[in-house]
């Protein structure tokens, strides 16, 4: 289910291919649904579900500590690989796509986590996330996308980057799973974790983005309606 989730980035390069002239407000849109749907279920499912477990102290560690780890993941890491070639017409906006590959490649990891970790806790839960996470990636896929099309680079290249970005968050489930496996008796601390990693990315990452190009607007009703969807899937699935 996590590389399914994975995957989806490489639908998200596809739509570029097919859509060369969407919009910032179509962008601005998925990314706010995306925040929606991983704040549903970073709250009313991992979180919700450590506290349930555990009571308060715990989970409020968990939250911190998963958020503080993608943190020092994001200011420490590398971001960007200019040793890689290609021969491209627009310098800047292939420069542009590898930060946006490296950015998301890493951000990936904390959702792969939390897609491992639910899934041996709650499989219901695990579900839900991946196909939230499937949603949320979508965007992401055609946010690395886009600017190397800018460049020149051929779609089937463009669209292989795209799917690349997302291949991070299966090997990050398989660790997830294997941790919430062996160590059981911090399930609660494993879900706030992964809680308080997507949080961070969304606050972070996901509405700062969607709220940068003029239409706060439109990536706010995206945020509610990809919120109210989780909400309406947590109560059938």
């Amino acid at each position: 289910m996590s590389l399914v989730a994975g995957a989806a980035t490489g639908l998200g390069g596809a739509l570029v291919a097919l859509f060369p002239r969407m919009g910032m407000r179509e962008y601005d849109s998925l990314l706010g649904f995306a925040a929606g749907v991983m704040t549903a279920i970073a709250t009313l499912g991992l979180i919700e579900e450590a506290v349930a477990q555990d009571g308060l102290v715990l989970p409020l560690i968990g939250i911190l500590v998963g958020a503080a780890s993608i943190y020092l993941l994001d200011r420490y890491l590398p971001h960007e690989h200019e040793t890689m070639a290609f021969v491209c017409t627009n310098p800047m906006a292939y420069r542009r796509g590898l930060m946006l590959f490296s950015a998301l490649a890493l951000h990936n990891i904390p959702e792969g986590l939390a897609v491992g970790i639910s899934f041996i806790a709650q499989p219901h839960l695990g579900l839900l996330l991946a196909i939230a996470i499937a949603l949320h990636n979508i965007p992401e896929g055609l946010a690395v996308a886009a600017p190397f099309r800018a460049c020149g680079m051929p779609p089937r290249q463009y669209i292989a980057w795209a799917l690349v970005s997302g291949l991070s968050e299966p090997v990050a489930a398989l660790v997830g799973a294997l941790f919430a496996t062996f160590f059981a008796g911090l399930m609660p601390f494993s879900l706030a974790f992964a809680g308080g990693a997507m949080l961070y990315v969304v606050s972070d990452e996901l509405i700062p983005e969607s709220h940068s190009h003029g239409f706060e607007h439109e990536a706010t009703l995206g945020f509610l309606c990809g919120f109210v969807l989780l909400l309406v899937l947590m109560q059938i699935v």
